[in-house]
């Protein structure tokens, strides 16, 4: 499904030394770990007080200073899931969700009774096309599910018309998008309800897996809240609203474990330090590339006017598939490390036989044959972009 290193296997420490440039290195260092022991240890593991001060530390951040309730999750699938089941699907009920994503999306609605329609993705972006949404948008159609390719934002505006035309609901799937925005506001944040990850992999981590769910539209709060804790209305209680607290609905385990909140309250604090550095390594391989995509050997996102990106994915579109895995091929020879990435979930069998989707899906299944990710963490020093783009030019023999 997602391709994974093939290499050796070592850590980074080895890497430097051996001069390889990794894929990714998860963020965080000392200083990280030292606050995340400490604000355990003074609150020995209070999940209730621990999760308040993440609460604060995120509301603190400009960035997410609006008006939105935060759930912090085991995972960004966790998040995903509660989503689902608080849309309280019935038979026959259809989710639209682009087929270049992770599994989790889709996983999420089907395991809540729901069924999953794949739509085709706009090149430009790699998110969901909106003229591909309004071609399979039927009656049955409850939600409209975007994710934000890479931290880079879908056409939010066209689908939330269509959602609302459609009286279906815009949820999304911003996995890759803290720190991200458009027009100045957090991905994650325009549709009803909408699903962030901190796993290790993602810009800010919280000590390996994580997520949190943004609850924009206050009607679908205390339905989160109940999921969350079993189905009980524990929160109310906590609130001050109920007596004592009842079983009312099925729900789960879903809380982010302590130790994981106090991690994640400690890298918040690097967030603007973090996103501006990785847009700084973004925008440096953007400049030096847009050269051969001027030559036609490549193309480059194109980043749609207000939207502010955070650095998550750097991406090439090469010609063709055999193309692209020459040059990953090539690039592993010079100790660089750069990946594939999804899938197309309507060509596997059990997207077939559990989803339906809108025509050949050729913008897709084009994608999907010739995306690279180049090498983007917070480790990466500007030599280390340079070192890139140079073996990248020698690939195509193209001289600078």
């Amino acid at each position: 499904m997602i391709e994974s290193w093939k290499g050796t296997y070592f850590s980074d420490m080895e890497a430097r030394r051996m001069d390889w440039i990794r894929f990714n290195e998860p963020y965080g260092d000392d200083e990280i770990f030292r606050r995340a022991a400490e604000i355990s240890k003074l609150r020995l593991f209070d999940e209730d007080s621990i999760e308040e001060m993440l609460q604060r530390r995120l509301s603190s951040l400009d960035l997410y200073s609006g008006s939105f309730s935060p759930y912090f999750m085991q995972s960004a699938t966790a998040a995903l899931e509660v989503m689902a089941l608080a849309m309280d699907f019935k038979p026959g009920d259809e989710v639209i969700i682009p087929s270049f994503t992770y599994p989790a999306t889709a996983n999420s609605f089907l395991r809540a009774g729901a069924s999953v329609v794949f739509a085709d993705i706009e090149e430009d972006t790699c998110n969901l096309d909106p003229r591909s949404v309004e071609r399979v948008i039927t009656g049955r159609t409850r939600a409209i599910v975007p994710i934000h390719y890479g931290g880079v934002a879908a056409d939010i505006n066209a689908l939330a018309e269509i959602a609302k035309a459609s009286g279906s609901v815009l949820l999304e799937d911003s996995a890759h998008c803290i720190g991200a925005s458009y027009k100045c506001q957090p991905l994650g944040t325009f549709g009803a309800m909408g699903a962030v990850s901190f796993h290790c992999s993602k810009n800010i981590t919280s000590a390996g897996k994580g997520g949190c769910l943004f609850v924009t539209d206050e009607g679908y709060r205390d339905t989160v809240s109940e999921i969350i804790y079993q189905g009980t209305d524990r929160v109310a209680y906590r609130e001050g609203k109920v007596s004592s607290y009842r079983w009312k609905r099925p729900g789960g385990e879903y809380q982010m474990p302590s130790f994981s909140m106090a991690y994640l309250e400690a890298s918040l604090g690097r967030l603007t330090q973090v996103t501006d550095r990785r847009r700084e390594i973004w925008l440096r391989y953007h400049s030096q590339l847009s050269q051969l995509e001027t030559e036609g050997y490549l193309r480059l996102c194109r980043v749609p006017k207000d939207a502010g990106i955070n650095g998550h994915v750097f991406y090439i579109l090469l010609n063709d598939r055999k193309e692209r895995d020459s040059l990953k091929a090539h690039l592993h020879m010079h100790r660089i490390e750069a990946l594939t990435h999804y899938e197309p979930l309507h060509v596997t069998a059990i997207g077939r036989s559990r989803g339906r989707c809108e025509g050949d899906m050729n913008v897709t299944n084009s994608v999907a044959g010739r995306l690279l990710r180049l090498p983007m963490h917070m480790g990466l020093e500007d030599p280390d972009v340079d070192r890139v783009c140079q073996t990248i030019f020698n690939f195509f023999g193209y001289g600078r």
